[in-house]
């Protein structure tokens, strides 16, 4: 695991600069104080370069109140898979079922008045969820009981404090989060030359992030069109 410290010592070692003990990183000065800042910038960049990573990937399971229609997202999220939305056996009553995802206008069109127009009485089990235009979700029909609702979404990790914080980017592509340190720490020195060279280095760290990781082999699909030929009845291409 890379943690806070060792990334930046790590950084301090390629500058020649003196590392910090664990008794001296909460008081940082000058080059380690920089050096600091700058494996949150790198590590921030990473993250803004693309929404779902996969080590940003998290579970979230939601209680549902009875009467309430629309839920917040957490706090840290940055995207959501709104395909993975589930509702979680309740009793002996209810069964356990995907939530599939429908368009807000649909919502407002087709669930809304039935919702409105039935009042208490026909609060029911969820069967939809939909996203509201303030980046909420909301379920129709609206609940009846106190269901729980599990979904995943892609957060956006708060930056690195503590020494012991473990940095989200897996320890194989800490040299892509130093590359992209080393641009602040080149820009800092007035090093437009280095800066430029590591500039490139870090841009295709990502780029190689994104083929290793979010490049998805498995999910290829043929858009050949099959078709009946009016004379022979022979399938061609």
């Amino acid at each position: 695991m890379s943690t806070y410290i060792s990334l930046t010592n790590e950084l301090l070692r390629r500058l020649g600069e003196v590392v910090m003990d664990s008794t001296e990183f909460d008081n940082a000065r000058n080059v380690q104080a920089l050096a600091k800042n700058s494996i949150n910038s790198s590590i921030r960049e990473v993250l803004h370069s693309a929404q779902e990573w996969p080590f940003t990937l998290q579970t979230y399971t939601q209680t549902l109140t009875i009467g309430d229609s629309t839920y917040q997202l957490p706090a840290d999220t940055s995207s959501v898979d709104w395909e993975s939305f589930y509702l979680k056996k309740f009793n002996d009553s209810t069964r356990a079922s995907a939530l599939p995802a429908i368009s807000y206008s649909n919502y407002l069109s087709r669930f809304r008045p039935r919702d409105d127009n039935a009042g208490a009485d026909g609060y029911s089990t969820p069967t939809y969820i939909f996203q509201t235009q303030d980046f909420k979700y909301g379920v129709t029909p609206i609940p009846n009981e106190a269901y729980e609702i599990e979904y995943k979404y892609w957060s956006f990790p708060a930056e690195l404090v503590d020494k012991d914080d473990v940095c989200i980017i897996p320890e194989r592509f800490s040299n892509v989060v130093l590359d992209g340190a080393m641009v602040y720490m080149m820009i800092y020195r007035s090093n437009e030359q280095s800066a430029a060279l590591h500039k490139d280095r870090f841009d295709l760290g990502i780029k190689g992030m994104r083929r290793v990781l979010m490049d998805d082999s498995t999910s290829v699909v043929s858009s050949m069109i099959t078709r009946t030929s009016s004379t022979s009845g022979s399938r061609v291409a």
